[in-house]
């Protein structure tokens, strides 16, 4: 398992001791992170349910739309840390900002 998302499953699991759920830390379960991405760049990973951010400007409403999509093929992917984690911000749902270097490289979890 990579590092980056070790230390945060390491969070996660004294987080949820902390707040008094039950449960042995070490058998807690975690939703293991996508291996690659099918772009470069940064994109956000709903962990609960396994999907991405999505954003699209839908010309009927003539407004900007986000929503969860199961591919990652699907997603939006942005050029800078900045503006996922502000995308992110906004989720009503648990979420990690993944990066991918190239397409198809390892990913790292980064925020």
């Amino acid at each position: 398992m990579r590092e980056d998302y070790e230390r945060w499953l390491s969070a996660q699991r004294v987080r949820t001791l902390a707040d008094g759920q039950s449960g042995d830390p070490a058998t807690l379960t975690f939703p293991e992170i996508p291996a690659t991405l099918p772009f470069a760049g940064y994109v956000v990973w709903f962990h609960g349910n396994l999907t991405y951010l999505d954003i699209r400007f839908d010309h009927q409403r003539f407004a900007i739309v986000t929503q969860q999509v199961a591919s990652a093929a699907e997603a939006f992917y942005f050029d800078h840390l900045e503006a996922a984690y502000g995308h992110a911000g906004d989720a009503a749902d648990p979420c990690l900002i993944l990066y991918a270097k190239a397409a198809g490289a390892p990913v790292c979890v980064v925020g």
